[in-house]
């Protein structure tokens, strides 16, 4: 397995993993591929992105991007799937190992990230050493 960073090439097989991934229980997105590869451009835009590929097929992604916050350099996971047949098999944390030595590459201190309180993810993330913030609240209203 390689890990590298993203380029447009890789937009399309990117899209079609997280339009699958993501279309399942608890997030059960509804999007179209061109709304999905849209996004994408837009992250490539301002952020990076981090994929698993073996055997030539993208297996896992990572999103993310950089901010400067009040308390310094803040490292923002957008999203992270990895493709069902290659889960279990140490793909999420090798890219969240990745973005953890590209944060500390750039003086970054902080990573965070939000996810569906539903999602079995969590447990994974734990396990990684990133813990539930007790203060935070995720809040969004649709606008009509």
């Amino acid at each position: 397995m390689e890990i590298r960073e993203a380029s447009i090439r890789d937009i399309k097989a990117i899209a079609r993993l997280m339009l699958f991934e993501f279309s399942k229980h608890p997030f059960k997105e509804r999007a179209t591929i061109d709304s999905v590869i849209k996004s994408l451009n837009f992250y490539f835009k301002i952020g990076k992105a981090f994929v698993a590929v073996i055997d030539d097929r993208i297996a896992g992604v990572l999103i993310f991007k950089t901010e400067q916050w009040w308390n310094g350099r803040v490292l923002l996971i957008e999203d992270l799937a990895v493709k069902d047949e290659f889960k279990n098999q140490g793909i999420g944390k090798q890219l969240l190992a990745k973005i953890e030595n590209y944060a500390r590459t750039n003086k970054v201190k902080t990573i965070t990230f939000s996810t569906n309180r539903k999602s079995s993810s969590i447990k994974f993330y734990k396990k990684q050493g990133y813990k539930v913030i007790a203060d935070r609240v995720s809040m969004k209203k649709k606008l009509r």
